[in-house]
C-alpha cells in the first residue's frame, strides 16, 4: 500500500504477485491488484485476476465488480450489466467506493449505446451513495444525458414506482420485494414480483416493481414489454397510459416502432466518370462538396467514393445570387454515392436512405439522369423519428446574408415540419401516418402517443411552437393543456411537463428554480417562456444575479442571431448598471457576432474583453478557445490563412439540413498580416472580405 500510495504501481504489482505465490488464497491481495490492473488498462490480466477471485469467493462484491469491468472494456456491457447486478445484490446497503467506480463506467457505457434508464440508474447510484467523493464520473453522465436535445424527455427520468393498493390482500408479499428493490437486491426482488404476477397478472404496482427491476438489469426488451403491459392497464389514467405506451417504444435503441423503413438501390456501372459527369449535368441532383467524402465510409478500411450527390425532390433553382421563395427550396430524396472500380469488386452506384413510397419516382430521376440502368432495391437502415420529422433541405450554395439565410430557414421549418411530422409513416400505426389516420377513431390511442413523442424531442420543438401546433391540427388531436402551478409545486412537475407551464403567476424563486430545472433538461420551450418572466419580475438585490442567469439562457435559446443581439445589448446594459461582471457576456457575443457575419461588431466584442479582463487568464483562455473553435487562430495564437467558406457536414437521411451561405455557421479559418513577434495580427471574420 506504500508502494501503491507513492505511485510506483508496477513494484506494488510484483509484490503482489509474490504474495499470491506464496499465500494463493489472500483476498485481499486480489482485490488490490484489480484495482491496479484497471488503473493500468490490463483488461486480459483484470479478466483472469477476477475469476481467480470469484472461484475463491464466488460471492465477493468486489470480484464481481472487476469481473463486470473486465466485461465492460470488452465491450460485453450485457454481461458486465448482470456482473454489476450480483455484486450489488452482494454488497446490500454498504457498496464499496469501488463498486461505485465501475458502476459509473457502466453508466457512460449504457448512455453511449441509448439505454438511457439503465444509464440513470447506475450514474445514481454514485452520487447518492453517501460518502462517496469520485461521483463526477456519474453527474458527467447525467449531465451529458439530460441536455442532449436529440434524447426524448421521457427517457430523462426513470419512471416512478406505483403505488400497490392499500386493501390488496397480497399487500404483505409485494412490501416485502419492494423492500428487497430498495437495498439493491435486484435478483431476489425480481423473483417475488414475478410469483406474484402469476397470481395478480395486470395490476399496475406488480408490473412497476418489475420494471425497476429489468431498468437495473439493462433488459430493453423486457422494459418495452412491461411499459406496454402498464399503457393496457384500463385502471391508469388516459395520459399514463400514452406516456407508458411511447415509452415503451423509446426504451429499446434497436424498436422499429416509431422508426421509417428505408430501402437501398444499387447498380454495377462501366464508366464511373461518366455517370458522375451525368449527374452534374443534371438540375435534379446537386454535388456534395470533395471535403465530405472521406467521411461517407463506415470503416476506416473501406474507399469512400469518388463522388456524392444529393437527388432533389424538384429542380435546383437557376439562380443562386438570391433567396429563392420557399415553394422553389428543393428537398432531398436521396443520397448518391459513386465508387470507382476497386480490387474486390466493380464500379457501381449506390443510392441510400430512399423511403419505400418514393422507390419509383427515385429510380425514374436516376434513369432520366443516366440512362436505362438497372437498379437493385435491398432494404436499408431505419431512419429514426427524430430526423424523419425534419424536412430534408438540400445543401444548394445559395449566396445570402445570414439574417436573410436565417430567416428563410425559420420560414422554411414552419411551413414544412407539420406535414414532415404528420407524413411519417411508422409501424406503430401499421404502417400509416398521423395523416392518413386522422378520421380512424380506433388508431386515436395511437395516434396521441406519436404527437406526444414528437412534442417530447427538444431538437423539434425548440423549432417553434407553432411548428407542433400545426401538426397537432393537422393530426387533429388535442394538444394537453397548459398547466397553472402553485410557486411551492414546481418542484414536482415531471420533466415532459416542463413546457406545458403557464409561469405567469410564479414568485421569482419559483422562476429561478423553474429556470434552471429547463435548462437543465434543455426544455427550449420553457426556458423561453420563463427567462421572459423572470426579466421582468421584480427582483431583490439578492436575486438580480438571476436575472443576468435569464439574459444568458434567453441569448442562447434564441430563435435566431437578431433577437440573440438584441438580448445581448440588452444584458450588457442591466449589467453594467447593476456593476455585474460581463465576461461570459462578451464570449458569447464574439461567437454571435461570427455567426452573424458581424465584422465591426466581432472586433469591438474582442477589443471590450481585452481591454476590461485582459489581466484575466481565465476570461483570455476562454476567448482564444473560441477563437480557435471558430478557426481563426491556431494554438499559438497566430492567425490562420484566408477563409475558404466550406459548408456544414452533410447529414445521411436528410435530417435537420439547412441552407448554406458563405457567411452561415461557423467561420472559415482566417487569415491575416502577423505581426513581428509583439504585435498584434489582423483577423479575418466574416464581412472583411
Amino acid at each position: 500500500m506504500s508502494m501503491v500510495e507513492g505511485g510506483q504501481v508496477v513494484p506494488a504489482l510484483d509484490q503482489l504477485s509474490s504474495i499470491l505465490e506464496e499465500h494463493p488464497n489472500a483476498a485481499w491481495a486480489l482485490a488490490i491488484r484489480g484495482r491496479l490492473l484497471l488503473d493500468l488498462r490490463e483488461y486480459e490480466l483484470l479478466s483472469e485476476n477476477a475469476e481467480r477471485f470469484i472461484r475463491l469467493q464466488p460471492s465477493n462484491p468486489l470480484a464481481l465488480t472487476q469481473r463486470a469491468a473486465a466485461k465492460l472494456f470488452h465491450g460485453e456491457v450485457e454481461d458486465a450489466t448482470a456482473s454489476m447486478l450480483e455484486a450489488l445484490t452482494e454488497s446490500g446497503s454498504e457498496v464499496d467506493s469501488f463498486v461505485l467506480d465501475v458502476s459509473s463506467v457502466l453508466a457512460y457505457s449504457l448512455a453511449q449505446r441509448g439505454i438511457f434508464l439503465t444509464a440513470r440508474v447506475y450514474a445514481t447510484l454514485s452520487i447518492m451513495a453517501t460518502g462517496y467523493e469520485g461521483g463526477q464520473a456519474a453527474v458527467s453522465v447525467l449531465g451529458q444525458m439530460n441536455s442532449a436535445p436529440t434524447i426524448n424527455q421521457l427517457m430523462k427520468t426513470v419512471p416512478q414506482a406505483i403505488t400497490r393498493p392499500t386493501d390488496a390482500q397480497w399487500g404483505e408479499r409485494y412490501d416485502e420485494a419492494a423492500n428487497l428493490l430498495r437495498n439493491n437486491k435486484i435478483d431476489l426482488a425480481e423473483s417475488k414480483f414475478e410469483s406474484l404476477r402469476r397470481t395478480v397478472p395486470n395490476e399496475p404496482a406488480i408490473l412497476s416493481g418489475l420494471l425497476t427491476c429489468a431498468i437495473w438489469r439493462g433488459n430493453t426488451d423486457a422494459q418495452s414489454e412491461l411499459l406496454l403491459k402498464l399503457s393496457e392497464c384500463e385502471s391508469l389514467d388516459f395520459e399514463t397510459r400514452v406516456r407508458n405506451r411511447a415509452m415503451s417504444a423509446l426504451v429499446n435503441p434497436t424498436s422499429a416502432e416509431i422508426s421509417i423503413p428505408i430501402m437501398k438501390m444499387y447498380a454495377e456501372v462501366d464508366n464511373p466518370d461518366q455517370i458522375e459527369m451525368s449527374l452534374l449535368a443534371s438540375s435534379r441532383f446537386v454535388a456534395l462538396p470533395p471535403d465530405l467524402l472521406a467521411g461517407m465510409r463506415t470503416t476506416e478500411d473501406e474507399v469512400p467514393p469518388k463522388a456524392a450527390f444529393q437527388m432533389l425532390d424538384r429542380d435546383k433553382p437557376e439562380k443562386l445570387d438570391v433567396l429563392p421563395p420557399i415553394d422553389e427550396v428543393p428537398e432531398a430524396l436521396a443520397l448518391v454515392f459513386v465508387y470507382g472500380k476497386q480490387t474486390d469488386r466493380e464500379a457501381r452506384l449506390e443510392l441510400l436512405d430512399i423511403r419505400k413510397p418514393l422507390l419509383d419516382e427515385v429510380k425514374e430521376c436516376v434513369q432520366d439522369a443516366v440512362g436505362d440502368l438497372e437498379l437493385n432495391e435491398i432494404k436499408g437502415d431505419l431512419l429514426p423519428m427524430l430526423v424523419a420529422c425534419q424536412p430534408a433541405v438540400a445543401m444548394v450554395r445559395f449566396q445570402a446574408k445570414p439574417a436573410e439565410a436565417e430567416k428563410l430557414q425559420s420560414e422554411l421549418m414552419a411551413a414544412r415540419m407539420p406535414h414532415a411530422i404528420t407524413a411519417m409513416e411508422t409501424p406503430m400505426l401499421d404502417g400509416g401516418s398521423l395523416a392518413s389516420t386522422c378520421e380512424d377513431d380506433s388508431k386515436l390511442f395511437e395516434r396521441t402517443v406519436m404527437m406526444r413523442l414528437v412534442e417530447q424531442y427538444d431538437a423539434l420543438v425548440a423549432k417553434g411552437q407553432g411548428i407542433i401546433d400545426e401538426a397537432y391540427r393537422l393530426a387533429k388531436i388535442e394538444p394537453l393543456p397548459m398547466l397553472k402551478p402553485q410557486s411551492g409545486d414546481v418542484e414536482n412537475l415531471a420533466n415532459e411537463d416542463l413546457n406545458r407551464v403557464d409561469c405567469s403567476d410564479l414568485d421569482a424563486d419559483a422562476l429561478i428554480y423553474l429556470l434552471q430545472r429547463a435548462q437543465q433538461v434543455s426544455a427550449t420551450p420553457a426556458v423561453r417562456r420563463v427567462a421572459k418572466q423572470l426579466i421582468g419580475t421584480d427582483l431583490s438585490e439578492e436575486q438580480k444575479p438571476a436575472r443576468m442567469l435569464a439574459y444568458m439562457t434567453l441569448i442562447n435559446a434564441a430563435e435566431g442571431n437578431e433577437q440573440a443581439l438584441e438580448l445581448m445589448d440588452e444584458a450588457k446594459a442591466f449589467a453594467q448598471a447593476n456593476e455585474i461582471p460581463i465576461a461570459n457576456l462578451l464570449l458569447s457575443e464574439v461567437g454571435l457576432r461570427l455567426s452573424a457575419g458581424d465584422g465591426p461588431g466581432f472586433q469591438n466584442a474582442v477589443e471590450t474583453l481585452s481591454r476590461q479582463y485582459g489581466n484575466d487568464p481565465e476570461v483570455m483562455a476562454k476567448l482564444q478557445q473560441t477563437l480557435m473553435a471558430y478557426g481563426l487562430i491556431g494554438p499559438d495564437g497566430a492567425p490562420r490563412q484566408a477563409p475558404g467558406g466550406p459548408p456544414p457536414a452533410a447529414q445521411q437521411g436528410g435530417g435537420g439540413g439547412g441552407l448554406w451561405t458563405p457567411e452561415s455557421g461557423a467561420p472559415a479559418p482566417g487569415g491575416g498580416e502577423s505581426g513581428d513577434g509583439g504585435g498584434g495580427g489582423k483577423l479575418w471574420v466574416p464581412g472583411m472580405d
